[in-house]
């Protein structure tokens, strides 16, 4: 009796940890668009900003017909840089740019894009966007997996990630700024990470696979001291 309750609180264990603790699973998250089959929340941690230009990361939803409704502010450049030209035009949270809201609720069935809209000396330079079809000519101006130099960004495809989980670990991404061809393809202008947030169902998942392990630890003990 004994033995089949502990197999049980094991089992009971296994399926609340790791049963519920994964995001949903049909989705696309790359540079072809921004979807889940279920609501899920995402959150988007800010790296660093370079280049002279002055930006804000946003999120928008594409409605039927490619009208774009703008969604949320991620994060916002105060200013262009830190200080200058000083660290390739470094901008750092905190000094240049400034949290507007790092998580974001994608809902189910929606297709969203990142856009990351710039200003020089007060004037639009205009907006590139994740997914590469809206950019001018489909040009791609955001890497998913990385953030660097050229020749770093040109070994990944302009392709979305599908893969079984959305997220293994933070997602790098990295932009480009320049929305016209004669762009560096830098794509380190704009540097955020993002990461899927567990539901509430996963943390009560995991507090009781916590307290299941308990359990089985307690009967385990009293077993031996019994013998």
């Amino acid at each position: 009796m004994k033995t089949t309750l502990i197999i049980g609180i094991t089992a009971a264990t296994a399926t609340a940890m790791f049963g519920v603790a994964g995001p949903a699973s049909a989705f696309t998250f790359g540079t072809n668009g921004i979807s889940f089959d279920t609501k899920q929340d995402v959150r988007f941690n800010f790296v660093h900003s370079k280049g002279a230009f002055q930006s804000t990361l946003k999120i928008f939803e594409v409605l039927e017909g490619g009208a774009l409704e703008e969604k949320s502010a991620l994060y916002q450049e105060v200013k262009g840089t830190d200080n200058g030209s000083k660290n390739d035009f470094l901008g750092t949270l905190g000094n240049a740019v400034q949290e507007v809201n790092k998580t974001f609720t994608f809902l189910a069935g929606r297709i969203y894009t990142l856009g990351l809209v710039s200003t020089y000396k007060g004037a639009s330079a205009g907006t590139v966007y994740s997914t590469s079809s809206l950019n001018y000519t489909g040009l791609q101006r955001t890497v998913f997996g990385a953030t660097g130099s050229a020749k770093e960004a040109k070994a990944f495809e302009a392709t979305p990630f599908q893969l079984a989980n959305p997220f293994n670990g933070p997602v790098s991404i990295g932009f480009e700024d320049i929305k016209w061809a004669r762009a560096d393809n830098d794509f380190n202008d704009f540097a955020v990470t993002a990461e899927a947030v567990p539901e509430p169902l996963t943390m009560g998942g995991l507090a009781l696979g916590a307290a299941g392990l308990a359990a089985a630890r307690r009967s385990r003990k009293r077993r031996t001291t019994e013998a």
